[in-house]
C-alpha cells in the first residue's frame, strides 16, 4: 500500500515537471529594431503577451508604421544553430545594431489582436518566388504582419532586409519586428526542479498622474506631508487635479496648482537660457524650500525617488516619493511634432560623486603615497664598496661616508 502511494506521488511529480516545461518551451524569440531609443531590456527574462505589448507601446506611437516578420517556427537555437558557409542565416539581422532582443516572449503576435480590423495587414510570403500576396502600404498606427513560411531562414533573412529597406524609404518612421508563432525546439527529457516555497503576490503599485495639457505632467506613488520629527512616518496626502495659473505665468515662467483633500500645492517654474528651475513651492500658504537647487535642460524631465521640501524654520516638510515631473513650455511645444503624454528623457537626482566613489579615491591617494614612499627608499639603497681583509688593517669607516 505504501509503495502504490509512492508510486502515485512520483507520477505526479513527473507531470507537474512535465507541464511546466512545456509551457516554459511555448516562448519564442523576438528582435525589435528600426527605433533610434532603443529599450533594453535583461537577457534573461521571461515576458507575457502583455507586457511585450507594452514594449510595442513604448516605441510606437499613432504615427509609427509596425511590421511584423512571423515565422511558422522559431526559436532560440535556430538563431545559434543555423549556419550557412560556417557564417550565420541572420546575417543582415546580425548587422543591426540598435535593436532589443527577448529571448523568451509567451505568444507575441497576441500583443496585436486588439488593433482594429482596418489598421492591422496579414500578407503571405510564397515559398516558390519569395513574392507578396499583397501589395504593403505603410500607413501611421498600422500594422502590417508578413507570414514567412518555410525554414530557409537565409532567404528569409534577405526578404526581411529587402522588404524592411523598400517600406522605410517609403515612410521613414517605422518599427519592425521578427519573431515565431510557435518554438521550433522543444525539450525531449525532463529535468530536476527545485522545489520552493510559493511566494506571496505583491501588490502592484499604484502611479498617479497628474496633468495639464500640453504645460505640465507630474507622476509618482505617494504624497506626505507633515511635521518633521519622530518614528511615525508622514501622513499621506491624495491630490487630484492640477490646473495652470494663467495670472502668475508668462513664457518663461510657469505656475502650476495642485488641489486635493485638505491641500493646496503651488509649484513655480522658471525658463531661463534653455533650462528650467523649481524657484518656489507654497503648500497650504506656507513656502518650502529644497536644500538642492533643481536647475534641468528644458527638453528634460527630472526624477528623483525621494524629493523633500522643508518650511524655513525645519518644522514640516512635504515629500513626494519617486516622482517624476516636467513643465512644458510655448517654444517647446511648437517645434515638437510629437503629441502630448510623454516625458522627455530623465534627468536623476542622484549625484555624480557618492560616498563610495570619495572612498575610492582616498584609499587610492594613500596606495600612491605608500608605493611612492617605498620606491623612494628603494632607489637609496647603495652596494657596498670596501671590504674588510682578515689578514690586513682593520678597516675603518667614518660618519661622513
Amino acid at each position: 500500500m505504501k509503495s502504490s502511494c509512492a508510486l502515485a506521488a512520483a507520477l505526479l511529480l513527473l507531470v507537474a515537471s512535465a507541464s511546466s516545461i512545456q509551457a516554459a518551451s511555448e516562448d519564442v524569440p523576438v528582435f525589435v529594431w528600426g527605433k533610434p531609443s532603443v529599450t533594453y531590456v535583461p537577457a534573461l527574462s521571461s515576458y507575457s503577451t502583455s507586457e511585450f505589448g507594452a514594449l510595442i507601446e513604448s516605441q510606437a506611437d499613432e504615427n509609427t508604421f509596425v511590421l511584423v516578420f512571423a515565422e511558422e517556427r522559431l526559436s532560440t537555437e535556430d538563431l545559434s544553430l543555423c549556419k550557412l558557409n560556417t557564417q550565420t542565416c541572420f546575417r543582415n539581422l546580425a548587422k543591426v545594431e540598435r535593436k532589443s532582443y527577448l529571448p523568451n516572449v509567451q505568444e507575441p503576435l497576441g500583443a496585436f489582436d486588439d488593433i482594429p480590423s482596418e489598421n492591422i495587414q496579414s500578407v503571405q510570403v510564397s515559398a516558390a518566388d519569395g513574392s507578396l500576396s499583397e501589395r504593403i502600404v505603410p500607413k501611421g498606427g498600422s500594422v502590417a504582419i508578413v507570414n514567412l513560411s518555410g525554414d530557409d531562414f537565409s532567404s528569409h533573412d534577405a526578404l526581411i532586409d529587402s522588404l524592411y529597406n523598400q517600406l522605410r524609404e517609403q515612410f521613414p518612421n517605422i518599427l519592425a519586428v521578427y519573431t515565431g508563432k510557435t518554438p521550433s525546439f522543444r525539450y525531449s527529457a525532463l529535468v530536476r526542479r527545485t522545489r520552493q516555497a510559493q511566494q506571496p503576490d505583491e501588490t502592484p503599485v499604484k502611479i498617479n498622474m497628474l496633468k495639464v495639457d500640453k504645460e505640465f505632467m507630474i507622476a509618482y506613488e505617494v504624497f506626505r506631508a507633515g511635521p518633521v520629527g519622530g518614528d511615525a512616518e508622514l501622513p499621506e496626502v491624495t491630490l487630484t487635479a492640477a490646473t495652470k495659473n494663467a495670472a502668475n505665468s508668462s513664457e518663461d515662467t510657469l505656475q502650476i496648482d495642485i488641489t486635493g483633500t485638505s491641500a493646496s500645492l503651488a509649484l513655480h517654474f522658471h525658463l531661463t537660457q534653455g533650462s528650467w528651475e523649481i524657484v518656489g513651492v507654497t503648500y497650504n500658504n506656507a513656502q518650502y524650500y529644497l536644500r538642492h537647487r533643481i536647475h534641468i535642460n528644458q527638453h528634460f524631465s527630472y526624477h528623483c525617488y525621494n524629493l523633500e521640501y522643508y518650511t524655513t524654520d525645519m518644522k514640516n516638510k512635504i515629500v513626494f516619493e519617486e516622482v517624476q515631473v516636467q513643465p512644458f513650455w510655448a517654444s517647446e511645444a511648437a517645434a515638437d511634432a510629437e503629441p502630448f503624454g510623454r516625458f522627455g528623457d530623465a534627468w536623476d537626482c542622484v549625484g555624480f560623486t557618492s560616498p563610495g566613489i570619495l572612498t575610492g579615491l582616498f584609499l587610492l591617494v594613500i596606495f600612491i603615497f605608500i608605493g611612492a614612499y617605498g620606491i623612494t627608499w628603494m632607489m637609496d639603497i647603495r652596494t657596498m664598496d670596501r671590504f674588510d681583509d682578515p689578514k690586513g688593517k682593520t678597516i675603518t669607516v667614518n660618519v661622513a661616508e
